[in-house]
């Protein structure tokens, strides 16, 4: 609610500020004509309790009441002027906003007035009775219409108050009611890192010298410690299970001996040859930067084709690459079985190398059954010769239970962990520390949670607009977080940037069809991403801000990650889609707005900065009830260091280039209290981000409650203060208002009923082992169950005795 209040000279007060504690005072409402507050300077009433020219909203006292203390008052013999009347006021300690633009020609409560009037003439509406006021009293009132008031701009926002007064807004400051920083001491912690070059050149490798050449050209002299240790294996035909931090130049492992021997392979391989290597990766954005390196790599024997499957593109085009031939085919799970089931011209009974990229990632998300599903295709179509096929599985953060992919047959596989290098076999997959690159500095900073967001934009701000550190990637819990964050940061454009605006597929495919020409359909070949121009001259110091997630269209995926990887500056809005394996140029900076749940997806978040031998920094922002993330991370022997939130915040203080930039206030608390109010007056005026805002709150506090039992002490949704993360996301709305209750309360049941489903079956199990149920209860469909009958019924014939 906007207000301005007058002192007794008439002079604005035009300040705002956050009383500091409750207590009660008097304001004397004057004749219509004017009134003063005696309020004292610096403290302002609660927006709901606002007295002004005779209007106490939310709070209105009786006419009755007012008369009968006009009385008391007189019998007591204090000086009372009929002219007016006393109220008393209870201060909260909440925040109203001050404007001073107001219209001096609306009214703004006509509403109001006509309910003070009919109030005042008639008495309450359940109860009528005579209300005692004098005539005087009654003049005042019939020309309170008159008094010309300073609220409202015009007719729109007057239908927009209207609407929130119907809901309850609070408006509170950001630095009060913040739990307390812990506490975190530091620990002597070594941190494990690979050393990333070897002193070996490709040229040393048993390697034809064009692939070689091919390899020099693209500006590679020496191999990295991986690649030396783990090429000659794989040459020789071994399985191979391959460890090593990100950005070590993993693809580069398996892809060269691949090229080596289907070129060295006599008679030369064809195109009618069909698949001979299978690449599997997780996500479509890996599987496109896979294709580019065989494709450069191709170079130097151009009659090995390589390929693609990744799902969002047109399968008309690809079944037809599949009837030409593809020699390497690189695939995401899901796609790839589509094809196996759908399409005839693809077959896998002539696949020599079978490659699981990310492989601890593919036994997640439910690409296990995915992936057992293609290695019995693949047993099924080759009878019998799967035992030639040589297997190579890499990750960063290999574990133990990769080598437990149901299917998967590995003979005697060559284990090389390069952080781990001189251990014993046996632990080197086993140990809990994981490397990450040492030119990677790793830095947490603890924040409450109404001060999430405006930390996030001074961060932003900081090293996107003021640093050389220009190119940054957020990585964000959800995908409706990665658009409402676009979007609210493009629309606070005179500050922070814009978006980049393309034309996506759908209207493409639109404006060909209104102007006459064919629809081809989604994913055509032809089909490209235009970037629209903004009118003008583009400014240099505009943030870009783009955004990639799951629910984006292929196209729209595509466009922004080769727009992203060739831009030397901007703001990349992520899901853990864009965590694996991607190789993103000039990436200085790692920012995880949520923090990853695991400490292997920590490192696989971090590691899209700092690789081959470059450097980056990355930066966790963590609630004090998340405390315990850090030790987590030290486990694994993951050191971080702390930034505090008061340093991130004075870069809201930093001028700007722009003449027209204004001050927003001389101390880090104002700086920060100003932006929270724009972003929440944006919200207000937008319904449509708004109603995003409350979707992605939503999705949040169900995502908060839904961590697993591993993980519960860290995020524990007991901690949360729902209305502290409502803030967070520019919301006024209480969280009983938005729905968080009811989405919790019904997450929660879902979650009991699963427990006690499993409770029920482990139960089953134990009655089944002790013989009071019958084992035939959990006989498979594949045993035939004879074993366990018999031992039952000789068990119940002794009980029986």
């Amino acid at each position: 609610m906007f207000a301005k209040f007058v002192n007794s000279d008439h002079s604005a007060l035009d300040r705002q500020s956050t009383s500091s504690q409750g207590g009660g005072m008097m304001l004397h409402l004057l004749r219509p004509q004017s009134f003063s507050s005696i309020a004292p300077q610096g403290r302002f009433l609660d927006a709901e309790r606002v007295v002004f020219c005779g209007i106490f909203v939310g709070g209105l006292l009786d006419p009755h009441q007012q008369h009968q203390q006009q009385q008391q008052r007189q019998d007591r013999g204090s000086l009372t002027d009929p002219g007016y009347t006393t109220i008393m006021v209870t201060m909260q300690p909440l925040t109203i906003n001050i404007k001073d633009d107001d219209n001096q020609n609306s009214n703004y409560f006509s509403d109001y007035h006509k309910k003070r009037k009919e109030h005042l003439m008639n008495g309450p509406p359940t109860k009528r009775v005579k209300s005692g006021l004098s005539e005087r009293d009654k003049n005042d009132v019939n020309s309170f219409h008159a008094t010309k008031t300073v609220f409202a701009d015009n007719e729109e926002k007057d239908r927009q108050d209207k609407a929130v007064e119907s809901k309850r807004e609070i408006v509170v400051s950001l630095f009060t009611g913040n739990p307390d920083i812990p506490y975190i001491p530091k620990t002597n912690v070594c941190r494990k890192s690979e050393k990333v070059f070897s002193e070996d050149s490709f040229s040393s490798l048993n390697i034809a010298s064009q692939i070689i050449s091919n390899v020099e050209k693209l500006g590679f002299k020496s191999m990295t410690v991986v690649q030396q240790k783990s090429i000659p294996p794989i040459l020789e035909g071994k399985d191979t299970l391959v460890k090593s931090q990100t950005g070590s130049g993993k693809t580069l492992t398996y892809a060269l001996p691949i090229i080596h021997n289907l070129m060295m392979r006599t008679p030369r391989v064809q195109r009618s040859d069909g698949v001979l290597s299978l690449i599997i990766v997780p996500t479509r954005e890996l599987a496109l930067q896979s294709y580019q390196w065989f494709e450069k790599l191709c170079k130097s024997c151009v009659w090995v084709v390589p390929g693609y499957l990744i799902g969002g593109e047109k399968k008309k085009a690809e079944k037809a690459r599949l009837r030409k031939g593809i020699n390497i085919l690189v695939a995401t799970p899901g796609r790839l079985i589509d094809h196996l089931h759908h399409t005839k011209s693809l077959s896998l009974s002539n696949v020599k190398y079978l490659v699981l990229d990310e492989a601890d990632r593919l036994l997640d998300m439910g690409y296990e059954r995915s992936v057992t599903s293609i290695l019995e295709t693949l047993t099924e179509q080759q009878e019998g010769l799967s035992e030639s096929r040589q297997t190579v599985m890499l990750s960063a953060t290999l574990s133990a239970g990769v080598e437990k992919l149901a299917g998967m047959s590995l003979l005697s596989p060559e284990v090389i962990d390069i952080s781990h290098d001189g251990e014993e076999k046996s632990k080197q997959l086993t140990s809990e520390a994981l490397a990450t690159p040492a030119n990677l500095s790793h830095h947490y900073v603890m924040i409450p949670a109404k001060l999430r967001l405006v930390t996030l934009a001074a961060f932003i701000l900081s090293k996107c607009k003021f640093g050389d550190e220009r190119k940054m990637i957020v990585f964000l819990q959800l995908k409706i977080w990665g658009d409402y964050h676009t979007a609210l940061f493009s629309k606070v454009s005179s500050r922070y940037g814009k978006e980049i605006k393309s034309k996506t597929s759908l209207a493409k495919r639109a404006e060909k069809v209104l102007a006459g020409g064919v629809d081809d359909g989604e994913g055509s070949e032809d089909e490209e991403d235009i970037e629209e121009e903004p009118e003008g001259q583009e400014d240099e110091d505009v943030i870009l801000f783009q955004k990639l997630h799951g629910n984006m269209t292929q196209q729209d995926r595509s466009a922004v990650f080769k727009s992203f990887r060739e831009s030397t500056a901007g703001v990349l809005m992520c899901t853990d889609v864009a965590s694996r394996g991607l190789d993103m140029p000039k990436v200085r900076w790692i920012v995880q707005f949520n923090a990853a749940c695991t400490a292997a997806d920590y490192v696989h978040r971090v590691g899209r900065t700092a690789r081959v031998n470059a450097a980056g920094s990355a930066i966790a922002f963590l609630a004090p009830a998340e405390a315990q993330y850090i030790q987590m991370l030290e486990q694994h022997q993951i050191t971080l260091k702390e930034v505090t939130m008061q340093k991130v915040l004075k870069n809201l203080l930093l001028p700007q280039n722009n003449t027209s930039y204004k001050q927003v206030g001389h101390t880090v608390e104002e700086a920060a209290t100003s932006l929270q109010i724009k972003v929440e007056k944006l919200l207000l005026s937008d319904q449509d981000l708004h109603e995003m805002a409350k979707r992605a709150y939503i999705s949040f506090v169900r995502s908060y409650a839904s961590y697993p039992k591993e993980v519960r002490e860290m995020f524990s949704f007991k901690a949360l203060h729902l209305g502290h993360y409502a803030k967070s996301m520019g919301l006024r709305d209480a969280p009983s208002a938005l729905g968080a209750s009811a989405a919790f309360k019904a997450k929660k049941e879902i979650k009991e009923k699963h427990e006690r489903k499993e409770k029920r079956r482990k139960i089953q199990v134990m009655n089944q082992r002790s013989g009071k149920l019958p084992k035939t209860a959990s006989i498979s469909e594949f045993d035939s169950g004879l074993e366990g009958i018999p031992k039952i019924r000789k068990k119940k014939i002794k009980e029986r005795r």
